[in-house]
C-alpha cells in the first residue's frame, strides 16, 4: 500500500480486486481463494461506504433550520415573526 490515508488504501484495495482475474462460470467456487473472496468484499464494502457516506456540504446554506431560529432571524432582521408570515395570504400574481 503506497499511502496510509483511507482514500489511498481504498484505492489499493479496489486496484487489487480490479487486477485478481475472473473464475470461469462453472468453476467459480472451486478456484475462488479465501482471500481474493474476502478482498472483493472489502473492495465492495469500500466502495459502498464512500458512496453512502456522501458529504452533502452544497446543501448547507438551504437548510433553514427549526422554527425558532427561521423566528430569531425574521424578526432580527426587521421582518414580520414566522407566525404571522405563515399565516398570511399568498399574493396575486
Amino acid at each position: 500500500m503506497t499511502t496510509d490515508s483511507y482514500a489511498g488504501k481504498l484505492e489499493d484495495v479496489l486496484k487489487n480486486a480490479r487486477d485478481s482475474p475472473l473464475p470461469e462460470k462453472k468453476e467459480v467456487r472451486d478456484q475462488i481463494d479465501e482471500s481474493d473472496g474476502k478482498m472483493r468484499i472489502a473492495a465492495v464494502l469500500a466502495v459502498l461506504s464512500v458512496v453512502d457516506s456522501e458529504n452533502e456540504s452544497h446543501k448547507v446554506g438551504r437548510i433553514q433550520g427549526t422554527a425558532w431560529a427561521q423566528d430569531h432571524r425574521r424578526t432580527r432582521m426587521g421582518y414580520s415573526n414566522l407566525m404571522r408570515s405563515r399565516s398570511r395570504r399568498a399574493t396575486w400574481r
